[in-house]
């Protein structure tokens, strides 16, 4: 699935800049980083690709109380899980979640809904396409660790799920998230100013 062989040419580059929205310069700074992330080659292609483990080696990611879930992110598309290998192409995708959002030129990978998404994702576990009240408490737990008791824990999920779950089923829908997420400035929380 990725189009990074032991070195980037000029039309993978144009590709990717058109896939992701993101500069010449992002992609490159990203392929170097990635690099010097991955550990592996496939043997056909001679593209680089990253497995869990090599994610699983990333200090940052360790010390991170939700690196596990970040970590998750990137084994989300259906090929990248069933081959257990991110590729350059799946990194970019990934992290192009995190770029700018640019009012004038719109993009798919980018937009708030795609933000939304991604951050539902990270709460949702199972996969299920719901949030449970057990999901929310356990996400909150790994943010803000063990300096809060487990009962002012359970409080702000409660609290929460009553907010939020507008059909009381016990569940939050993605439709719920984004309600709940209506006067989030996700567009500024999910971007990191060096992706352009």
């Amino acid at each position: 699935m990725g189009s990074a062989a032991s070195s980037l040419n000029e039309f993978e580059i144009e590709k990717l800049a058109l896939e992701s929205g993101l500069s010449r310069s992002g992609i490159l700074t990203l392929y170097k980083r990635f690099t010097s992330l991955a550990k592996h080659r496939d043997r056909t292609t001679n593209e680089y690709f990253m497995t869990e483990q090599d994610f699983l080696d990333i200090q940052e990611l360790q010390l991170n109380p939700l690196g596990r879930r970040i970590i998750d992110a990137f084994f989300a598309d259906a090929e990248v899980q069933s081959t257990r290998r991110v590729y350059f192409r799946d990194f970019v995708k990934v992290l192009s979640h995190f770029r700018p959002i640019n009012k004038n030129k719109p993009h798919p990978w980018n937009s708030r809904e795609a933000k939304l998404r991604f951050a539902f994702t990270m709460y949702d576990l199972d996969k299920s396409g719901m949030i449970t009240k057990d999901e929310f408490r356990d996400i909150l737990q790994m943010m803000i660790g063990a300096n809060v008791p487990m009962e002012q824990v359970n409080s702000i999920a409660d609290r929460t799920m009553r907010e939020a779950d507008r059909d009381d089923d016990g569940c939050i829908t993605f439709a719920e998230f984004c309600e709940a997420m209506e006067k989030t400035d996700i567009e500024q929380k999910m971007s990191f100013r060096f992706l352009t």
